[in-house]
């Protein structure tokens, strides 16, 4: 799915209340060197919300072609948000995978897709049922990078599960400088990952910068730092 058709279904969620249409691309680098655009299109309202991400590498930084098409929509509600489906699909060059989930009472249920047979076959593979309240990739990401109150920006703290693997999400810092606001944070792998990913490297530092926008903070920059060195998003 390209983002033309991920827009159609962004405008297809119907709500009485007013809705937003969010629009960003941001250039994304792997030590300084271009590798890839990553693009948003979201509607919000004051009670739900879809968006939709595509990535595509480009770029002579580029390691390999790679690139996933992501969609999420659910609720917004006091405590954030919360989906109600999430579907996948990525193709790392070296790995390529679908899935689809959908949630009931806050529960992630594997409905389709290459992942739905590869948990089906491990024994070891965790239980869907037992994440509740976590939410999908996408929806984790964009509470993020969706626009937000200047008031505890940086108080964010989610778990994560992607049909296979259960990660956390957390910011733990702030700082101001010029106007802009850096949110410090990790992202670290907690559950269904190889023992090779966990020795290689469980813990993923990063920092989000927003800038004053409309009376709200937008995230203009992203950077993790990996084994592999430092990746930036920066928006255009």
């Amino acid at each position: 799915m390209r983002l033309a058709a991920a827009i159609v279904i962004l405008a297809a969620l119907a709500s009485p209340a007013k809705a937003q249409d969010i629009r960003a691309s941001y250039d994304v680098r792997l030590l300084g060197l271009p590798v890839g655009k990553m693009q948003f299109a979201a509607r919000e309202t004051s009670a739900a919300y879809a968006v939709s991400a595509v990535f595509n590498s480009t770029g002579i930084g580029r390691i390999v072609d790679s690139g996933f098409d992501l969609t999420a929509r659910g609720r917004i509600g006091q405590r954030g948000l919360a989906p109600q489906s999430y579907d996948e699909q990525i193709d790392t060059g070296s790995r390529s995978s679908t899935v689809s989930l959908r949630y009931y009472g806050g529960v992630p249920r594997i409905t389709g897709g290459s992942v739905a047979a590869e948990v089906e076959a491990d024994p070891n593979a965790l239980d869907p049922a037992a994440q509740g309240g976590t939410l999908d990739p996408l929806t984790a990401l964009w509470g993020v990078l969706r626009d937000r109150p200047a008031d505890g920006l940086c108080r964010y703290d989610v778990s994560i599960f992607d049909g296979q693997r259960r990660s956390r999400l957390a910011m733990t810092g702030r700082s101001e400088a010029e106007g802009r606001t850096t949110c410090r944070g990790a992202y670290t792998r907690v559950a269904g990952f190889s023992a090779s990913e966990m020795a290689r490297q469980s813990s993923f530092p990063f920092t989000v910068t927003y800038v004053p926008s409309g009376g709200v903070m937008r995230a203009e920059a992203l950077t993790v730092r990996s084994s592999y060195g430092t990746a930036a998003m920066t928006r255009d």
